[in-house]
């Protein structure tokens, strides 16, 4: 094991007034020092307990100069940023200080992941899922779903039933067909998996969670053993070599599976991992640098999640 992962460490979380960075701080804190971070102040970020700082949106310029600032400031050891606009400022960070551990993929794994066009196209060309967008407005089949190529979460994202509808879609948004991804619609049964990947692009575990409901974020799911999600996971890490967490949106229907979004970050349900397998952040600190990864954790099943909203009155 890499010393690395053997002494506390100075962690810093951004993203600090959602529910899912909340509770990371609170477990990570209970062995390392947590700092917080987040682009707003009105929310319950500064009242947890850790040192908190409000720092410009990651689609700022002065965002990575803010987050240096705070690294050298609070002599942080790993970076572990929430959002997708994020992503690409921390792993030119990273690049630029070898010494300093965070939990995003490399650049290219993320730049691939936050173009949902191109990775469509990149996982049917490779033989890993096959949900291509329909080329013209003339060709689609619906029900469809329709989203931006770039865009984080379920932010413009709908179902449509009609032309009707995707022409308002179109309307409300002010895009253009070729602009947007608009794909079939699947059936079947959909699960978000968490990858968890050392810095070498050593796997160190999959996390199938079968989604029971879901608005916006999952409310509720399950961790679920799959052998058919932890043969499409290992083959994205072997074509990708992603070497950082990442987190598989899918379906599973008559025995096939369809990706439809890979997230190059930690999910909301890393609470879930947290309890079924084992802390996300604490895993990739532990094996570090390791070449070969020595008795990870085993998957819990029939783990349920249900996520609740929480109050703080100061």
């Amino acid at each position: 094991m890499s010393n690395s992962a053997s002494q506390k460490k100075n962690i810093l979380i951004t993203c600090a007034g959602g529910g899912g960075p909340i509770f990371l701080a609170r477990e990570l804190g209970k062995s390392h020092n947590v700092f917080l971070v987040d682009g707003g102040d009105q929310n319950a970020g500064p009242h947890l307990g850790f040192p908190f700082q409000k720092i410009p949106f990651g689609n700022s310029p002065e965002f990575s100069k803010a987050i240096k600032n705070l690294v050298e400031k609070w002599k942080i050891d790993c970076l572990v940023p929430g959002a997708d606009e994020e992503l690409l400022p921390v792993a030119k960070i990273l690049e630029e200080n070898p010494k300093l551990m965070g939990t995003v993929p490399s650049a290219d794994f993320i730049s691939l992941c936050l173009n949902k066009k191109r990775l469509m196209e990149e996982l049917s060309k490779d033989g890993i899922s096959n949900l291509l967008g329909f080329k013209e407005k003339k060709d689609v089949v619906y029900p469809a779903i329709i989203k931006p190529i770039f865009g984080r979460g379920s932010r413009q994202f709908h179902i449509i039933k009609n032309a009707d509808e995707m022409e308002g879609y179109l309307k409300l948004y002010g895009e253009k067909f070729e602009d947007v991804l608009c794909q079939p619609y699947i059936e079947g049964v959909e699960y978000t998996v968490s990858v968890i990947v050392n810095n070498k692009n050593k796997l160190i575990g999959i996390v199938p969670k079968r989604i029971i409901e879901k608005r916006g974020i999952t409310r509720s799911a399950v961790s679920e053993y799959s052998q058919i999600i932890n043969d499409v996971s290992r083959a994205i890490v072997e074509k990708y070599n992603p070497k950082g967490l990442f987190n598989i949106q899918l379906k599973i229907f008559k025995g096939v599976v369809y990706i439809f979004e890979i997230n190059p970050r930690l999910s909301t349900t890393s609470v879930l991992t947290d309890k079924s397998f084992g802390n996300e952040v604490e895993l990739y600190m532990k094996y570090y640098d390791e070449e070969t990864i020595i008795n990870p954790p085993k998957l819990k099943e029939k783990i349920f999640l249900y996520r609740y909203d929480e109050n703080i009155f100061v």
